[in-house]
């Protein structure tokens, strides 16, 4: 099983959900030239985890993750709603010969497919799931 890991630091703790803050960094985050860039792009985020561990605030972890969990944030993210979208946009101009409709189409299917993603936040927390171990391990 191959595994992701991050370095994060634990930031509240409320009975067993630990949300965990580590930083995100792009590719170019880390090149020499990042100074003369706009594209370097580093950003905080914020990570629950569901854990019957103790931790305090400030402790500094790793989250463990599956590889596979990736691939699977960029179907969902990424993937399927491009092919929703060149499906709708096919289907809906080959109906109606109508590129503005189809277009239009196209980008508000969008918004159903995003809207059922959050309602099914549940499922893809347990999905996304990742486990915590304290750093000194």
């Amino acid at each position: 099983m191959k595994i992701i890991e991050h370095d994060g630091v634990v930031d509240q703790i409320s009975g067993n959900h630990v949300k965990v803050k580590i930083v995100s960094e792009s590719a170019c985050a880390s090149c020499h030239a990042k100074g003369a860039c706009t594209a370097a792009d580093i950003q905080d985020k914020e990570v629950d985890v569901i854990t019957s561990d103790t931790f305090k605030p400030g402790d500094h972890v790793v989250l463990v993750g599956q590889r596979s969990q990736g691939l699977k944030a960029a179907w969902w993210a990424y993937i399927l709603p491009v092919v929703l979208m060149l499906l709708t946009l096919s289907v809906v101009f080959s109906a109606t010969g109508n590129e503005s409709l189809a277009g239009f189409l196209a980008l508000l299917i969008l918004v159903p497919y995003y809207f059922s993603i959050r309602l099914a936040d549940k499922a893809m927390k347990q999905t996304f799931s990742f486990t915590i171990k304290s750093k000194s391990e």
